[in-house]
């Protein structure tokens, strides 16, 4: 099985899931995550590496935080929703300057994210959210 996944009695094609945050730690948090679901994900640091890499090879889903350096994730996403309207987003949070956190991810899901999550990022919910948009 060269570059399908066997889950159970399914076969299918591994989703490609592109995560973008300006911490090296959540990036490999929840690349870790993914990996132990048998997905190889692709991690960036910015906004805008992540488009270009997505530019370049489309993706099943994107998990992003929202306030980074650059280009941040409520714009990105409003780009992203415009060039690949089919795309899953899954929008992280800590909150900004005051903006608490669950306004921060209402923001995103008003503009096109699927599912958003509170940080600190704790596992499970991810998994949960990874389930309900179906990725694990």
């Amino acid at each position: 099985m060269s570059d399908e996944l066997s889950r159970g009695d399914e076969t299918r094609n591994p989703a490609q899931i592109l995560v973008i945050d300006d911490e090296p730690f959540i990036l490999e948090y929840i690349g870790a995550i993914l990996s132990s679901h048998n997905i190889v994900p692709i991690l960036e640091y910015t906004f805008e590496k992540a488009l270009l890499q997505i530019r370049s090879k489309p993706v099943d889903l994107v998990i992003t935080d929202l306030f980074m350096p650059g280009m941040g994730g409520i714009e990105g996403i409003k780009v992203l929703k415009d060039e690949f309207p089919n795309i899953k987003i899954l929008a992280m949070s800590a909150g900004f300057s005051g903006l608490p956190p669950e306004d921060a991810v209402e923001a995103a899901r008003k503009i096109g994210a699927d599912a958003a999550l509170i940080k600190p990022l704790q596992q499970d919910y991810l998994e949960v959210a990874l389930a309900d948009l179906g990725y694990i």
